[in-house]
């Protein structure tokens, strides 16, 4: 007996009559002992009993077995004359429940389970754990938990997150002191944030990114409330403005040709990349609305006349060059004559100039390509007698992170190259400088002391995307200026975006809103 109550300590208030095994489950019969029982409606005690049944609960497992509680219980007479009820069955306290199936210690169990894992997963689980339930059964479970009560935090963060990625979003609201989801919206609305602040006063600081629907609620929903910018999102969106400036200047990026003669440069072994259809096409279509802005048309009407998107047309007119609008990073067609560059280049420089015996080595060796490929390349060999010698430039995101990141990350020649190129671009010299004394005062958190004097600066900067920059945080003013003085962040509401995307990868995509946002709210 002594066994008994330490191990099922759920069982003290019945009496054991019977423990035996029937294929794989362990049957334990048991019955009530209790003298009396309370009404569950007047909570008025009766000892009158009226029947006696048995109930069958499944119960929590034992050695890996599944255990099956069949209780005898009695229904008794509720003998108060008002009560509606005239008899009802007593219940086991931490045993039983009304209607329950299952006994008290294994409801918290499979929630657990329904929580950390889901439907289908979960019911896998529970079959290797001795207490196999359906997929529907865990869900039902799920849905019949409470809502967490949780207090109003003094610190909130705010985000958005998918429920289906570029159609529809909702909210995740976090305690970003304590790091838990306090609510999650069913939508990103400045309505539905600001109705949940109303609701819910008491906050008192408002962690943001850069949404105005988020800063429009705050202001409706808790007017006295500090609003914070993100700082990540502050330098991420300084980072882009760093991107297109160099960019646009990306002709002062290689460094200045210096006239060799050679018989045989190495660089011409490298297959010529022409521009392809598309920056044609851009420089085109560049051409095109610029011509159309100039004759007095409007954007409804070039995006009309051309078949383009407003948003297109747009983008295009505001790009003072086509430059801004062709990327250089993607990456040159490859052809089979690549592996075999090192050789030719080798075979080149030992005097080997005849392109049929060039080719039947190369075919020894493997080479699948055309004899017209190699010709291609021969001929330029042939042709190039006087090149330039030059470095290969450095790609725009490159420098851009050069520009970006502290000089103690970036490698003592990367920074020499960066100040090379600074060197001969003074518009590239000012944003490189402005850019950092923004990084430095983010880190060190002085935005009440610097951020006037650097955005004064900034506007007389000769780069128009750091001006329109600057014109963004004005918008903004007082909660960029909080980001960059209080210690507050959105790090955790990040966090917690992250644990929603994995576990909708968990759910598969096939669940609903509500149980989804049971799972976050509850931690899992």
């Amino acid at each position: 007996m002594e066994l008994l109550a330490v191990v099922f300590p759920h069982l003290a208030a019945v009496r054991v009559e019977r423990v035996y095994r029937v294929g794989a489950t362990v049957r334990v019969k048991a019955s009530t002992t209790a003298p009396k029982s309370a009404c569950p409606a007047c909570e008025c005690a009766s000892v009158r009993v009226h029947s006696r049944y048995e109930r069958c609960l499944a119960d929590l497992p034992v050695a890996g077995q599944e255990v099956l509680l069949q209780v005898r219980v009695r229904r008794f007479f509720c003998d108060n004359t008002a009560c509606a009820k005239k008899t009802f069955a007593e219940q086991v306290p931490g045993l039983t429940s009304r209607h329950g199936r299952r006994s008290a210690g294994l409801l918290p169990m499979l929630r657990t389970v329904a929580l950390a894992l889901g439907g289908r997963p979960g019911a896998r689980h529970t079959a290797r754990l001795a207490c196999a339930v359906g997929r529907s059964t865990l869900l039902r479970l799920l849905r019949s938990l409470p809502d967490p009560q949780l207090a109003t935090p003094q610190v909130l963060g705010v985000d958005e997150f998918a429920w289906r990625k570029g159609h529809t979003y909702g909210t995740v609201l976090v305690d970003v002191e304590g790091g838990h989801v306090v609510e999650v919206l069913p939508d990103r609305s400045a309505d539905s944030f600001a109705a949940w602040l109303k609701a819910h006063p008491g906050v008192e600081v408002i962690c943001r990114d850069r949404a105005g629907c988020y800063a429009e609620g705050a202001q409706r929903g808790a007017p006295l409330a500090v609003q914070v910018a993100d700082r990540w999102h502050l330098l991420h969106n300084l980072s882009g403005v760093v991107q297109r400036v160099v960019s646009r200047h990306r002709a002062h990026l290689r460094e200045p040709a210096t006239p060799e003669v050679t018989e045989a440069p190495a660089a011409a072994l490298e297959p010529v990349r022409e521009e392809g259809a598309s920056a044609a096409r851009t420089r085109s279509r560049h051409a095109e609305i610029h011509q159309g802005r100039a004759q007095g048309m409007t954007i409804t009407q070039i995006s009309r006349e051309l078949r383009l998107s407003r948003k297109t047309v747009r983008r295009y007119a505001t790009a003072a060059s086509a430059e801004e609008l062709i990327s250089d990073e993607r990456a040159p067609r490859r052809t089979l004559l690549d592996a075999y560059l090192p050789y030719l280049h080798q075979r080149w420089e030992q005097g080997s100039r005849s392109t049929d015996q060039l080719l039947a080595e190369l075919r020894e060796r493997g080479y699948l390509g055309s004899a017209r490929t190699l010709r291609r390349l021969t001929a330029t060999l042939r042709t190039a007698t006087v090149k330039p010698a030059t470095s290969p430039a450095p790609k725009v995101r490159e420098v851009t992170g050069w520009i970006v990141q502290s000089p103690s990350k970036v490698t003592a020649e990367d920074l020499a190259t960066l100040e090379r190129i600074t060197a001969r671009c003074p518009e590239l010299a000012s944003v490189t400088e402005l850019t950092r004394q923004f990084a430095e005062m983010l880190v060190h958190r002085r935005g009440d002391q610097d951020l006037e004097g650097w955005a004064t600066r900034a506007e007389a900067s000769p780069a128009r995307e750091l001006r329109d920059f600057v014109t963004g945080l004005r918008r903004d003013w007082a909660a960029v200026k909080a980001g960059l003085t209080l210690p507050y962040s959105s790090g955790t509401v990040e966090g917690n975006v992250n644990r929603i995307k994995m576990i909708k990868r968990i759910m598969y995509g096939r669940a609903n809103a509500d149980l989804l946002r049971i799972r976050v709210l509850h931690g899992y």
